[in-house]
């Protein structure tokens, strides 16, 4: 889980807003809780993804289907 939650980082740091965009798109029902957590900083979103497994496989679905992580 934790290597998931650090490709979902490293490709949100990567791809900025078109990350941001293929998760609004693939993953809605998390996008407004994981922006927020994103914005309160790295261990927010972090503690965030940990807390919420089925948000982090959505989040990364949504950006392995985009073709930003692998």
């Amino acid at each position: 889980m934790l290597s998931i939650a650090i490709k979902i980082y490293n490709a949100i740091v990567k791809y900025g807003s078109r990350a941001w965009d293929a998760i609004k798109a693939g993953a809605y029902s998390v996008y407004s809780a994981a922006k927020a957590a994103w914005e309160a900083g790295y261990w927010a979103f972090t503690k965030w993804l940990a807390s919420n497994a089925s948000a982090l496989y959505a989040i990364y679905d949504a950006l392995r289907a985009a073709g930003l992580i692998d």
